[in-house]
Parts: structure tokens; C-alpha cells; sequence
């Protein structure tokens, strides 16, 4: 099963560093000893209430209580603002969210009056931790950039850092993970600036680069390699809260590295620090991923009884990202259970919730993951139209995650393009004045000094023509660069479209459903079994410039077997790869073959009477791999005769494109011919030899 687990991203509970229990200690002594109702006995309880809140915010609540009432007795405005916001943050701890933020905008009146603009960005943080929590991401993000821009105007880098801590975590919330550790490493930067690298702030940070590494799934080893830096710094600091968390995104690390016993080690030692503080977030997480962990030893039964256990919590925390992620598991692993009614119909109620929760949310990779599971409960219950309708939503939203990804890519190239264009624009125009205003000066000097200085003016025109000559060329190749680099993402964008088309899904479906209404369910069924892999298959690869030659085939073939099926097995196909080459080293373009494949059925075995047969074969020569596509359909003669050509171009125009660039990219010869026989044609496509090692 794909691992999802909730983790907690960390923030930092307070503005300045949580100090360990001695310092606890050594304040109540001071309290102990100071009575009189002043102002350093307000300072003390500020401070008291500040450090409960990463200890135990019940006694922080109680004491922040006592500095809000003596504040309010003394009339002390900047003391009454600072124990407003220790008792937000306790509140927020305690996850009690809305009470905070009450307070949070009480305190912004009162530094609104006194024109702090220091003490509003402190309260901007906390109104962003909240929307944060409720999974208001934007919101979130408009507040800790305010935050950021005041800070950034008093040149404070720590507080720099925390608030883009707080970005990097609703980016990565939000699935923009190479925006999320951009961030998060430009925190780091600030810290190791200031020299603040033995710190929790320094701690926290690396704890959410490790956990979006652990969400990437190809990136364990660095996931690993932070949470246990992370998990070192914050043993040091004392900071039970982030210790907890951390301890809770190391053990996600070891179950994705399939240690479940470890994680669930590490995850109940992350449970027993929450609870001991009153930490409902982390007492919710760890519960959640040891249920999850329970899965892989595997014990259901255990796996349920803690994932119920979270449910509550997260529903009184109003997180529903995570509260999402536990219905799901919690369906997944009902599904799992040995097959019952009641087990497929509590499987069904978590599912739906997990879908709803996560429409609200967001949240793509759960709609897409419940869906998916939805159609396998239905396909159990013989069920398969439903089967078939969940399996379609589910499909659409992968590819809709996929298409999301590459056109922020294309968009982030168009406007990379545009800002060098106009910038070599204005570049060559104040060339050319600057050359013209030379030149200038020079013709009064050739007027005042005669025939000598003609001379050197010519020379230093010669120079200045040279000078232009030259950034006119390399405002030209840069220009030409951009272009291509654009050329790059559409074609890549258009290959994406290309290799599995709306036709083909859609003939699919309509194929599927026409097993169905013959009631021949084991048809539908395999077809629909090949149909997913098919589609999984493609989304997979959509990211990947190269793919192994042996998953390319296993793709091709599938798409064959597909095909064969919607045509009552009129053609019969054979793959022949020459020994020579080894499919697992060797790297090609995703589905560069299939526009010809395609063009083989529809456009000449389909169209003939008897029945037809597809060649496909792979060799090498030289530097190069030669792939080609024989069959013996009716040919292109007959079919630019009778008109046929519908979209039979586009693909091969595509893989043409697509081949130009490779040979842009490396220098080589690729090719793409089409040969004409008596019967049927033949397809040939060069490219270059590439090995993995």
C-alpha cells in the first residue's frame, strides 16, 4: 500500500527559544519569593507562562491568567500584549484554536495603538499557525509573509527564519515539495548565519526537510539522515514537544524503509512525550502512525483500535488533513479485514468520509487514493459499474496531480523566458545609446584635432562595433536558448497528451461498459485490470525524460493487449529484442513508439478484412538503437485514397519533436522513416544509444 502517514510539521510554539524544566524551576523560586503586586512579579508570570508552554499548558494557561490581570491592574498596555499572546499560545498547544485567536486579534488592537509594527508581525505568526491548523494554507501564507516583510525591514534573520519555516510548511502541506525545501533551506541559511545551528528552531527545521524527503518515498536516506540530526539537536535542547514530532517523522522514515517494529518503537516513545505535556496534536499523530505501522507486520486488529483512537482527537482539533488521512487508512484496513458485510460496509462508510473530508482539504493524493479503493471494494461486491466509476475518478485525478506538476513547470519557463527577453531588450537599447553617445564625442574630437585623431576614432569605433557585434550575438543565442528551453516543455507537454489520448481512454471505458451490459464479468475484468495498469503505468512515467527499455516494452505490450481485445484479437503481435541489449540498462523516451504502434492498428489492420499482424523489433548499431514498427495493414496509399488521415499525423509529428531535441541535447543523428510496402508499412526509429550505467 502507499504510505501516507500524518505527520506534524513543526512550528515553533513560542517566539523565542522554549527553556528546559530547571528554568521552570528557577522562576516559581522567584515568584515564590517576590509578592508585592509590581511589575517584576508580572515579568516573572510572562516568563512562567512563555516556558509552560512547551512543558505543560495547563499550568501555563493558569498562569498567563494571573500576568493578564495584574497587567490589567498596573494598566501596563506592552506586558498586558505579552501575556495575551504566551496565553494564545497556550491555547494553541492545548488545541483550542479559536480561543486564540481572539486573543491574537486583541493584541494586535493594542500594538496597533502603540504602532509596534514588531509586536503585530509576533501576532501575525500566530494568527498564520492557526489558519495553518485549519488547513486554510493561503491565509496561512498571507500571514507569515507579512510577518516576514517586517522583519525583514528590522534585519532580523531569526525571526526571518521562523516565518519561513511557517511557509515551508503550508507549501509542503499544499504538495508544492521543491518549493517547501527551497524554503525550509533558506531558513537554515539564516540560522547558520547567526551561529544558531545547537538550537530548537535549528532542530525544527531539519525535522521538515526529513519529512518531506520521507514524503518524496525516493528520498529515504536523506529523510533519515535529518530526522536523526533533528532528533540529536532537540535531545540537547529540552524541547519535549519537538522532540516528540521528531521522534514521530523518524519512525515514519523506518516504516517506509519497512521496519514497522522500529517505527512503532519510536512512535509509542513519541506518545508518551506528548501525553506527559498535554500535546493532543502529537498524542493524535503517533496514535495514527502506529495503527498505520500495524498494517505492515501486519495486525489489523491492533491497527484499528489506535486509528480510532486518533479520530476523536483530530475531530476536536478541527485538523481534517490528518483527520482525512485516518478515515482512509481506517477503510483501507476494514478492506483488508477478512471479507464480510460488515467489514466492507465499515470499509465503505471510511472511505466516503476520507473522499468528502479530503474534497474540502484539498488533498488530491486521498480523493485519488480512496477512489482507487472504492472501486476495489465494489469490484468485490461485484459491483462493477460502480467498480468501473470510482476507478475512472480516481484515474482523472492522478492525471490531473500530473498535469498540475508540468504546467507549473511550463508556466515557471514562459515567465523565466519573457524576463530574459525584456532584459536583453533593455540591454541592447542602452548598448546602443552608450555606442551612440561615444561615437558622438568622439566626431567632436575628430573635428577639433584633424587627420592624427581620426585615427584612433576609427580604432575605437572598430572596438565599439566589435563590442556590439558581440552582445548583439550573445542577446541572440540567449534568445535562442529560451526558445528552445520553451520548445523543450511544449513538446514534453504535448507527448504527455499524446501518449494516452481522450480516444483512447474514452474507447476503453465504452469497451469496458459493453462487457458489462453482456454481463461478461471476466472480460470486464481483465480489461479493466489492464486499462488501470496501463494508466498507472503512463502516469508514472509522464515525470521521466528516460525510462528502462524493459518498462517501455511492458507498457507497449499492454497497450497491445488492450487493443487486441477491442478488435476481437484481429491482429496478433511479436516483440523481438536482440540479445545483444541489455532492456534494463538501456534508457529511451517514454512511449516513443506507440504513435506508430497506434497508426499499425487503427489506420492499417483495422481497415483490412483478414486478419493482420505487427512486427516490433529493437537492435543496436553502432551508437544507436534502432526500433522498428512493421506491419501488414493496407498501407498509407490506400488510405490517403479514401481520405482517411484523421489525426494520423500528430503523434508522429510529436515523435519527431521530440527526437530533434534528443539530437539538439546530444548530438546525434536520430531519425524517424516510414517506408511504403506492397503490404503494409514499415516504421523506423533512430535514437541514440543510452546506457543507465
Amino acid at each position: 500500500m502507499k504510505r501516507l502517514l500524518p505527520t506534524v510539521m513543526l512550528l515553533f510554539l513560542s517566539v523565542f527559544v522554549c527553556a528546559q524544566q530547571k528554568e521552570i524551576d528557577s522562576l516559581n523560586e522567584l515568584l515564590k519569593k517576590h509578592k508585592e503586586l509590581d511589575t517584576i512579579r508580572l515579568n516573572i508570570l510572562n516568563s512562567l507562562s512563555y516556558h509552560y508552554e512547551s512543558v505543560n499548558t495547563e499550568h501555563g494557561l493558569v498562569v498567563s491568567d494571573q500576568a493578564i490581570a495584574l497587567a490589567q491592574k498596573l494598566n501596563y498596555k506592552e506586558q498586558l500584549a505579552r501575556a495575551y499572546i504566551n496565553k494564545a499560545n497556550n491555547y494553541i498547544s492545548a488545541g483550542k484554536d479559536s480561543l486564540a485567536l481572539k486573543l491574537y486579534y486583541k493584541t494586535l488592537d493594542i500594538f496597533n495603538s502603540k504602532n509596534s509594527l514588531e509586536g503585530s508581525a509576533k501576532v501575525f505568526y500566530g494568527i498564520a499557525r492557526i489558519h495553518q491548523n485549519w488547513a486554510d494554507y493561503n491565509t496561512a501564507i498571507l500571514y507569515y509573509n507579512k510577518g516576514f516583510q517586517i522583519f525583514e525591514l528590522k534585519q532580523d534573520n531569526l525571526k526571518m527564519a521562523k516565518m519561513l519555516n511557517g511557509i515551508g510548511i503550508c507549501q509542503m502541506y499544499s504538495n508544492e515539495y521543491s518549493k517547501a525545501i527551497e524554503t525550509f533551506i533558506k531558513a537554515l541559511r539564516y540560522y547558520e548565519t547567526e551561529n544558531y545551528t545547537e538550537t530548537t528552531e535549528y532542530g525544527i527545521v531539519l525535522t521538515n526537510i526529513g519529512i518531506i524527503y520521507n514524503r518524496m518515498g525516493n528520498k529515504l536516506n536523506l529523510a533519515l539522515k535529518y530526522n536523526e540530526q533533528a532528533v540529536e539537536v532537540l535531545k540537547k535542547t529540552g524541547y519535549k514537544i519537538g522532540l516528540s514530532n521528531s521522534l514521530n517523522n523518524l519512525a515514519n522514515t523506518y516504516d517506509n524503509l519497512k521496519q514497522p517494529l522500529k517505527a512503532i518503537e519510536l512512535q509509542q516513545e513519541s506518545y508518551n512525550i506528548c501525553k506527559e505535556v498535554g500535546y493532543k496534536a502529537g498524542m493524535a499523530s503517533a496514535l495514527t502512525n502506529i495503527g498505520i505501522a500495524y498494517t505492515s507486520v501486519p495486525d489489523n486488529e491492533k491497527a484499528i483500535h489506535y486509528l480510532k483512537q486518533a479520530l476523536p482527537i483530530y475531530n476536536e482539533l478541527g485538523n481534517k488533513y490528518n483527520l482525512s488521512i485516518v478515515e482512509y487508512y481506517l477503510g483501507e484496513t476494514f478492506l483488508e479485514m477478512p471479507s464480510s458485510k460488515s467489514n466492507l460496509l465499515k470499509a465503505e462508510y471510511h472511505l466516503m468520509q476520507a473522499y468528502k473530508i479530503s474534497k474540502e482539504t484539498g488533498n488530491l493524493q486521498i480523493q485519488a487514493d480512496a477512489n482507487n479503493t472504492l472501486s476495489k471494494l465494489f469490484g468485490l461486491r461485484g459491483d462493477y459499474k460502480n467498480a468501473l466509476e470510482f476507478k475512472t475518478v480516481a484515474t482523472v485525478l492522478k492525471d490531473s496531480m500530473a498535469s498540475q506538476d508540468l504546467k507549473d513547470e511550463i508556466t515557471r519557463l514562459e515567465v523565466k523566458y519573457e524576463y530574459d527577453k525584456k532584459a536583453d531588450l533593455v540591454k541592447a537599447e542602452h548598448d546602443k545609446n552608450q555606442a551612440l553617445a561615444n561615437a558622438e564625442i568622439e566626431r567632436q574630437k575628430l573635428i577639433k584635432k584633424g587627420s592624427i585623431i581620426s585615427g584612433v576614432v576609427l580604432f575605437l569605433l572598430a572596438i565599439s562595433g566589435l563590442f556590439l557585434y558581440k552582445r548583439k550575438r550573445d542577446a541572440v543565442t540567449q534568445k535562442q536558448e529560451a526558445e528552445f528551453n520553451t520548445k523543450v516543455a511544449n513538446t514534453e507537454l504535448k507527448a504527455l497528451r499524446a501518449q494516452m489520448n481522450p480516444h483512447f481512454i474514452f474507447n476503453s471505458l465504452n469497451s469496458v461498459n459493453d462487457y458489462i451490459s453482456k454481463n461478461d464479468v471476466e472480460s470486464a475484468s481483465t480489461y479493466l485490470t489492464k486499462f488501470a495498469k496501463i494508466m498507472r503505468q503512463t502516469l508514472e512515467n509522464s515525470n521521466q525524460n528516460e525510462i528502462s527499455l524493459e518498462d517501455d516494452l511492458k507498457v507497449l505490450d499492454l497497450y497491445l493487449q488492450i487493443e487486441s481485445m477491442r478488435l476481437k484479437n484481429k491482429f496478433t503481435y511479436k516483440i523481438k529484442v536482440d540479445d545483444a541489449i541489455d532492456t534494463e540498462n538501456t534508457l529511451v523516451p517514454p512511449l516513443i513508439l506507440q504513435p506508430f504502434i497506434e497508426n499499425s492498428i487503427w489506420h492499417g489492420i483495422s481497415k483490412k478484412e483478414s486478419e493482420g499482424h505487427i512486427d516490433i523489433g529493437i537492435k543496436k548499431e553502432g551508437n544507436m538503437l534502432v526500433c522498428t514498427v512493421d506491419d501488414n495493414g493496407v498501407g498509407r496509399t490506400l488510405n490517403a485514397a479514401t481520405g482517411s488521415t484523421e489525426n494520423k499525423s500528430l503523434g508522429i509529428s510529436i515523435t519527431k519533436s521530440r527526437i530533434d531535441i534528443l539530437n539538439k541535447k546530444k548530438n546525434t543523428n536520430g531519425d524517424v522513416k516510414m517506408i511504403d510496402k506492397e503490404q503494409g508499412v514499415r516504421v523506423e526509429v533512430m535514437l541514440p544509444l543510452q546506457l543507465a550505467f
